[in-house]
Parts: C-alpha cells; structure tokens; sequence
C-alpha cells in the first residue's frame, strides 16, 4: 500500500497512470466500434449497453480500488469529516470521490464539474468527453450523438453506490448532443 503523503492533496499520479491505461477511452471505443460494424440500430443499442455498461463497472470498482490504495490528504481529512459526523456526509462525499479519480484519470479535464452534492444529492457534469470524442471519429456523429456510452457513465454511478451499499436513484439529466453536455444525478432512494 501506498504512503500518503501528509502534506499532498493531489490524487497520486500512479493511481491515475494506471487508471488511465487500463481504461483508455481509445481502447474501449474501438472494442465498440469492431462489435457494431454493420449492425442495425437495435443491435447498436443492445452492444452500447453490454460493452459500455461492463466497462462502467469495471472502471468505478478500479476506482474504487486504487482510490483507497492511494489515500491522499484529501480524501484522511473526507473520512475524518465524515467520522465527526457520525456517517452524515457519506452518502454525497464518498461516491463523489471514486467518481472524481474514475473520470481524472482518463478525461482531459483538471476537475471534475460537482453541480450538487449534498445529504440527499450528487450531481456532476461532463462538458467535454474523450469518450463521445472518440466514438465520433471511430463510428460517426449518429453513432455517437445516440450516446451508447451513457451506459458507462451511468453503471458508474450506480455501482458506486451499490458496492458502498447505498440506495441511489441514478438518472441523466442532460445530454451533450442536446445541451452541450452530460449531466448525471444520483439521489437517496
């Protein structure tokens, strides 16, 4: 296990290394590409939702993982918060800081957009996407603008909260192709 240091409130930079080549929007975008070449709409939809669900899975329980392998500053004074207030801020701070280390280490992004986070609400945004960037080069704007990698996004979200056995409703609350960006809201059940 990794040795914090006490001074540092930055995510390690091995953590997020590691992170960023085991889940390269590159690499899954292509493995999605390859899977709907020549497939109709129906059978695009059907791959979008298995491939990028499992890798929404995969990628927050990675997250997960190295994230308390790899404690910061950050993330003691989090839980020591959170210790003082016997639970009251788990619900909002713990997901949201998996999350954070999920979509740093592989977007080009230096934070990651928090619009709401409270006892009952956690609400982020994505503005820019490698993901969706790479779906439109690799399989075109109609493609892409369906947002088959919701999934991602969304099984994310949701798992995070299952493994940390929380009962979230998790929704999308806005779309790039529509709005101009992402929007994901997850709420007590």
């Amino acid at each position: 296990m990794y040795e914090p240091n006490s001074y540092s409130y930055e995510l390690h930079p091995d953590m997020l290394k590691a992170m960023a080549e085991e889940f390269d929007p590159d690499k899954i975008t292509t493995k999605f590409a390859e899977a709907v070449k020549g497939k109709k709409a129906a059978g695009v939809e059907a791959q979008g939702e298995a491939i990028f669900g499992e890798f929404g899975k995969n990628w927050i329980r990675q997250a997960h993982k190295l994230g308390d392998e790899y404690p910061d500053r950050t993330y003691e004074v989090l839980l020591e918060a959170i210790d003082k207030t016997g639970g009251y801020y788990r619900w909002a701070l713990v997901p949201q800081r998996f999350i954070e280390i999920a979509y740093l280490s592989t977007q080009d992004i230096p934070v990651l957009p928090i619009v709401e986070n409270n006892v009952n609400r956690l609400v982020y945004r994505l503005s820019e996407c490698q993901i969706n960037k790479n779906l439109k080069e690799k399989c075109g704007d109609k493609v892409a603008d369906a947002l088959h990698c919701r999934h991602a996004c969304l099984a994310l979200c949701k798992t995070i909260h299952e493994d940390l056995e929380m009962d979230a409703i998790v929704e999308m609350e806005a779309t790039m192709p529509k709005d101009g960006y992402c929007q994901f809201m997850a709420r007590r059940a």
